[in-house]
Formats: C-alpha cells, structure tokens, sequence
C-alpha cells in the first residue's frame, strides 16, 4: 500500500486506510458531502467542548494500576504454568496438586487479560471497565489472602498478609470505584 492510495478525511484532514469506510479519527464517512462537512466539523466542535465525564487524573491512576496487574498477572500466570510442568517431570502422581497450579496459572493469565481489557476499557471513559476494576479488586485482594493462607501459610503474618492485600487491592477498588461514581454523577447531570 503508497500514500497515493489512502483516501484523506475532508472533515479532520487525517489520513485514512483505503478500505475503512469512515475515519478513524473523526468517524465521518468517506464520501461525505460538500453540504455536510461543516455539519460534521460542528459536531466534532461540540463533542470536543463538552467536558468530560471523568476528571483525567480520575482515569490515568486506575489505568496504570490495572496495566500493572495485567502485565503482572499475565507473567506471574505464564510463569506458573513451569510448577505442574516441573512436578510432572519429577514424578510427582497426585494429580489434584498438578489441576490445582495449573488452574491458578490459567486463572492468573485470564485475570491479566481481563485487567488489560479493563483498563483499555477505563481509558475510554466505559462504565463497564470500572465495575470490572472493582470486581478484579475484591477478587484479587481475597486471592492473595486464600493464596498466603494456602501456600505460604508461616512465610508471613496473617495479618500482615491481609493488611497488605488491603491496602494494594483496596486502593485500586477506591479508584476504580470513584471513577464509576463520578460517571453516573455526571450522567444524572447530562439528563
């Protein structure tokens, strides 16, 4: 594919993919009419003027705190798919230990995708996104309790353990918490 075969948005001016029907930047249609550019310019002055439903800083701290559970879960999963594999290799025969790993790794490797898919999710200012963060929140922070309580029940205090997940897992349920909060303030408002 050249230069020469991308079309140009008459709206926003951005170059386009010749076989995207509308822009990508602006959503205008490709072959929009002469009458209808400035409508579409007017509306896109509109929707850039109308503030926006979630303060930035809201939005940036849940994002960066569910992209490092996604990378972090994602690793962590593909790193624990090794332990039944090794216990396998070794001899191990109780099956229900080699179910047990392989299921926390699948689990930690969905949870990762699911976080990066919230956190995309809040960039865009979703409702969706937000409910998921808090859910992947309360999930996580009970996780890590049962995961101490059952793996490494004498490495640290109980409560240690619970007070850490608390505070990790607590604050990026606050956050994601309070952005769903001020969208459905912001909704009632608009209506």
């Amino acid at each position: 594919m050249t230069a020469s075969e991308r079309w140009t948005c008459r709206v926003c001016w951005k170059s386009n993919h010749p076989a995207e029907p509308v822009c990508w930047k602006c959503r205008s249609p490709r072959d929009v009419a002469d009458t209808e550019v400035e409508r579409h310019r007017a509306a896109i002055r509109a929707r850039a003027e109308r503030p926006e439903a979630i303060p930035d800083i809201v939005v940036a701290l849940p994002v960066v705190v569910y992209r490092g559970y996604a990378r972090a879960w994602q690793r962590g999963g593909l790193g624990a798919f090794a332990i039944p594999l090794l216990l396998g290799f070794g001899g191990v025969t109780d099956i229900g230990w080699l179910l047990v790993t392989g299921g926390l790794a699948a689990g930690l490797v969905a949870g990762g995708f699911v976080a990066a898919e919230a956190a995309d999710g809040m960039r865009d200012r979703e409702p969706w996104a937000f409910v998921a963060g808090l859910v992947l929140s309360v999930v996580g922070a009970i996780g890590s309790v049962m995961a101490f309580e059952t793996f490494a029940p004498s490495l640290l205090p109980s409560t240690a353990v619970r007070w850490g997940s608390l505070i990790v897992f607590g604050g990026a349920g606050l956050a994601a918490a309070a952005g769903l909060v001020l969208m459905a303030v912001r909704r009632v408002d608009e209506a």
